[in-house]
């Protein structure tokens, strides 16, 4: 019970999180469909996240260690809570879905290729920055 516990919680906070990244964009965009600026292209609150995300769960993992050598705990609450929770998988769906029905499929397949591509090498150097702390350590 204590292991759903700690994810529920800190999915809990991950997703406040990704609320309040959304929070901070919007902010940041300007309301004029006017006005063109980067930022209304594509979900950047979604990709920044995702992006992240990667690079923290890739992170965490390579200061954690592997799941044999312990610290599950903080891993369940850290990794699948916090970042599980913080990352958004179902809302990237659903952005790539609104950009092709208003017919913008090519900032769709744009926006799938970098979430993917630079998501995957944002783990892979968060990961690889993990080990080297902990290697120093």
């Amino acid at each position: 019970m204590l292991k759903v516990l700690l994810v529920f919680l800190g999915g809990g906070f991950g997703a406040s999180l990704r609320y309040g990244a959304g929070m901070l964009v919007a902010r940041m965009t300007p309301a004029s469909a006017e006005t063109p600026h980067w930022l209304g292209m594509y979900p950047v609150a979604t990709f920044g996240v995702n992006l992240l995300g990667c690079g923290l769960i890739g992170l965490a993992w390579g200061l954690l260690g592997k799941p044999e050598e312990g610290n599950e705990a903080l891993r369940l609450a850290l990794i699948i809570g916090v970042l599980g929770g913080f990352t958004t998988f179902s809302s990237f769906g659903w952005e790539m879905l609104d950009l092709m029905q208003s017919g913008r499929a090519f900032t769709a397949i744009v926006y799938a290729a970098l979430s993917v591509g630079v998501g995957l090498f944002c783990a892979w150097a968060g990961f690889s920055l993990g080990l080297n702390f902990r290697a120093d350590s």
